[in-house]
């Protein structure tokens, strides 16, 4: 019998297995967390002429799937997924900024590091809630400049005006140098992969800096997976 076969790393995929409860795919699908790279030693259970959906493969995985005629999908490479994603992404670091600051919405003045599809979630959601924010980016400034107050390249920017900065840019583009004028007091909060500036050091000097990955499967998991659903339907045939 076909079936989903969800591999459960978070909470997301236990609210996918629900989710999918009933639904027969038509042939079986094995569905990895966007947030892993798949390897070659993961798919062991996966059959020749199955279906696999995950967020990235490395190479010897992607061999393997070639060999044994998988049917891949990569949830990295839709854009609808990831514009969701990035969206519930930027819900949870708000979460996070009026869990760890000590000033209102009102009162923060923030800074999003990237202009990415996380940070431009992460600049929409701040527009609608009237904070005040500036954007550092190496794109061009126009698209960042629709809203924001200010736009700056990462190399001139001063930390030391800001109560808040999230980081979305996967690189390391702020220097230490730059990175000792925050404020004592500042939140910043690491959503991209590779950190902008040296977060080892600010943690070292007792700033509230962190990273937080996978932030949909930890702050609206039930939601992350009713959009792993809708991107699953759209993608494969099921029945019901």
């Amino acid at each position: 019998m076909t079936q989903f076969k969800i591999y459960e790393t978070d909470e997301r995929m236990y609210f996918l297995q629900r989710i999918l409860r009933g639904v027969v795919p038509e042939t079986t699908a094995h569905v990895f967390a966007p947030n892993i790279v798949v390897t070659e030693e993961r798919l062991t259970d996966v059959k020749d002429g199955e279906i696999l959906i995950c967020g990235k493969l490395d190479k010897g995985a992607e061999i393997y799937a070639q060999n044994h005629s998988v049917e891949v999908h990569t949830l990295s490479d839709d854009e609808k997924f990831q514009a969701d994603n990035a969206l519930l992404t930027a819900e949870g670091a708000l979460g996070i900024i009026i869990d760890h600051t000590m000033l209102s919405l009102g009162d923060i003045y923030a800074l999003v590091i990237g202009f990415g599809r996380t940070g431009a979630a992460v600049c929409r959601l701040f527009d609608k809630l009237d904070v005040r924010f500036d954007i550092a980016t190496s794109a061009s400034p126009r698209p960042a400049g629709a809203f924001a107050r200010r736009v700056v390249t990462a190399s001139d920017v001063d930390l030391s005006a800001y109560d808040v900065i999230v980081n979305t840019a996967p690189q390391k583009i702020i220097s230490d140098e730059q990175a000792l004028s925050v404020k004592p007091s500042v939140v910043y909060v690491e959503l991209a992969s590779a950190p902008a500036l040296n977060l080892k050091m600010l943690q070292n000097l007792g700033i509230d800096a962190e990273k937080y990955p996978a932030l949909p499967a930890k702050c609206s998991p039930e939601s992350a997976a009713k959009v792993m659903e809708t991107y699953i339907r759209g993608v494969i045939k099921c029945r019901k």
